[in-house]
């Protein structure tokens, strides 16, 4: 299996989840095991979905997905917020890493349909 600790976009997302765990532990009991627990299945979907992609020789559909999953993420992330259980602070700090990944993700996959010979 190919190294994808090294990654950065594996690293940032990994920080997330962490992150994330973390902050659901502060969620009311009605959040935490619906929004909570939803927050925390997409990004380890996010995170699973990194880890295989770098694994695979052809990874445009695994990217594709993980895009989707990190928009997911997001829509769910700004609910939180919109729903003051999660800090106007915390989120802009998540934000903040998400557009990382986001560009990086970007980049991965463009060069991935680039390799595959696909034209973009």
């Amino acid at each position: 299996m190919a190294q994808y600790n090294h990654l950065p976009i594996f690293q940032s997302v990994y920080k997330i989840t962490l992150e994330i765990h973390q902050a659901t532990r502060q969620f009311g009991r009605e959040h935490k095991y619906t929004l909570g627990q939803k927050l925390k299945e997409t990004v380890s979907d996010l995170l699973d979905l990194i880890v295989t992609a770098n694994s695979k020789e052809d990874k445009t559909e695994t990217l594709e997905e993980a895009r989707s999953a990190l928009e997911r993420f997001r829509i769910h992330l700004r609910l939180a917020s919109d729903l003051k259980i999660l800090g106007l602070g915390r989120y802009e700090q998540f934000n903040r890493t998400l557009e990382e990944v986001s560009k990086q993700l970007s980049g991965w996959l463009e060069w991935s349909k680039k390799k595959g010979g696909k034209v973009l």
